[in-house]
């Protein structure tokens, strides 16, 4: 066998694809830099992993680094030498792997209780692999494990003052589950050495592991002889279909056979893609724009999705809206006026953001968003967690209607979308002269990251008052866009 140490995070590398786990280890220059919203990614999961540590007292955290891996493990072996109850991000080896374990604890008998922390709100089939190679070593170590757990966030956790790690964490036994997938792990791992004995990577193909538990750092290198507008850019097509038309040797969207098996949608937007001509519906265009009630008013929201509840009467990973652009038009064709909210960063937007609706959106007429049941959905949710103001929040919901619908039910096809319908894709094919090219905040990632910046108070006040003018042109980009696309849609019926 190879004897290459790996780490566990490149154990579960090698389970998704052993392609990935060969670049890791030599072609490291490959990977893109960690970009500041994965970074921000990162950082909540440090700080779910920090508030896990509080569910156990006394516990003595292992705090050498990845860089000091000889001192972790000296300092883990004089804790299970010695009488630690509790020992957080402990350090072990065996067979050539490497594990630092969230939470150890020790039993009465001598044995050993793994818990592995983790941010979602459910045990998942990847968590059960990694609790699983954790669980291999420590045995290999030679120490007695009693039972595994998974420590995963309670979902129906509400916040009311400080977090309480006991309340806003669930455990789950897993015992059972990761001793029934053991015998795969020495398998697994002679197989991943054997592949990283070699002098060149192992030719595995583009597929739903590219992305399926988790992102590969290396996606833009081995995609990188896709061509633009292929058959992996066809909305919701199955990876089983994506596999079948490779190996026909097909890879361009144009290419694909009428014959191919396809829903009545795809088979539109592939006309549209073989013929380069705009396929339109102007029926049921027309039957859209006539459910369109005055006064108008086009509405977009940004949120932040905290893992670890900002806000008293808020939940993990809920969608917060902190920010709503209002482009009202009295009647058709009126000139539009803009009204806009974005919370002071300071303390929970939601109040102001429910004054600011309930002053400006009057009894009457339509709420018009681009994929309106999300816009729909968070009104709900502040009716919800706002019930002082819950029936008049109740009250808009009824009012939406969605300017994705045309474009979702393929009654407007542009081939410049190339079968794609989101706002980001519709505007400059439809309004050549408005994009979202250049903005220094041009998507709702960089919205949540902008935000999330503004609210840990260590921007100079002259950046964090850019942001908001960033975080204001966007979000206000949105609304005119849809004003806009509005009007490009009643010109043509």
């Amino acid at each position: 066998m190879f004897a290459k140490r790996i780490s566990k995070s490149q154990f579960m590398m090698g389970r998704q694809c052993l392609k990935r786990l060969w670049l890791y280890n030599y072609r490291r220059d490959l990977k893109p830099p960690v970009s500041p919203v994965q970074q921000q990614v990162f950082d909540q999961g440090h700080a779910i992993g920090a508030l896990a540590r509080e569910y156990f007292t006394g516990g003595v955290l292992v705090d050498a680094d990845f860089k000091h891996i000889p001192a972790a493990l000296k300092h883990t072996a004089e804790l299970v030498a010695g009488e630690a109850k509790v020992i957080f991000e402990g350090a072990f080896i065996s067979s050539n792997v490497l594990v630092r374990c969230d939470i150890l604890k020790r039993n009465s008998d001598g044995s050993w209780d793994l818990i592995e922390a983790k941010g979602s709100t459910a045990v998942k089939d990847e968590h059960l692999q990694d609790v699983a190679v954790q669980r291999y070593v420590l045995a290999g170590a030679g120490l007695k494990i009693n039972k595994t757990f998974l420590m995963h966030i309670d979902g129906s956790f509400v916040k009311s003052g400080p977090i309480d790690a006991k309340k806003f964490f669930a455990l789950g036994d897993i015992t059972k589950e990761t001793a029934a997938i053991a015998a795969e792990i020495g398998q697994d791992l002679e197989r991943f050495m054997e592949a990283l004995g070699s002098v060149e990577a192992p030719e595995t193909g583009i597929g739903q592991h590219c992305s399926d538990p988790y992102d590969c750092e290396f996606r833009g290198h081995c995609w990188k002889g896709i061509p633009p507008h292929s058959i992996y850019d066809i909305p919701r097509l199955s990876w089983e279909k994506k596999n079948t038309l490779k190996a026909m040797g097909i890879l361009l969207f144009r290419n694909v056979p009428d014959s191919f098996d396809l829903s009545d949608g795809q088979k539109l937007a592939l006309k549209v893609e073989k013929t380069g001509e705009t396929l339109l519906n102007k029926k049921e265009i027309a039957k859209f724009v006539k459910k369109i009630k005055y006064p108008l008013y086009h509405i977009d929201f940004e949120t932040i999705m905290p893992g670890l509840p900002l806000y008293d009467g808020s939940r993990p990973y809920q969608q917060v809206p902190f920010q709503v652009s209002l482009h009202v038009q009295a009647g058709p064709g009126a000139e539009p006026c803009h009204f806009e909210y974005l919370g002071d960063g300071k303390t929970d937007p939601r109040p102001g953001l429910i004054g600011f609706l309930l002053a400006n959106i009057g009894p009457e007429g339509t709420l018009l968003a681009y994929n309106a049941s999300f816009e729909a959905k968070r009104i709900e949710e502040l009716a919800r967690d706002f019930p002082a103001s819950g029936g008049a929040l109740s009250a808009l919901i009824g009012r939406f209607e969605d300017l994705m619908q045309p474009f979702l039910e393929r009654a407007y096809v542009h081939p410049a979308c190339h079968g794609r319908f989101s706002l980001k894709k519709i505007l400059p094919a439809l309004i050549p002269d408005m994009t979202y090219e250049g903005l220094p905040v041009a998507n709702g990632g960089d919205a949540q990251l902008a935000y999330f910046n503004i609210l840990s108070g260590k921007l100079p006040p002259d950046e964090a008052e850019q942001l908001r003018k960033d975080l204001k042109v966007y979000c206000g980009q949105d609304t005119l866009a849809m004003v806009k696309i509005l009007e490009h849609l009643i010109g043509i019926v």
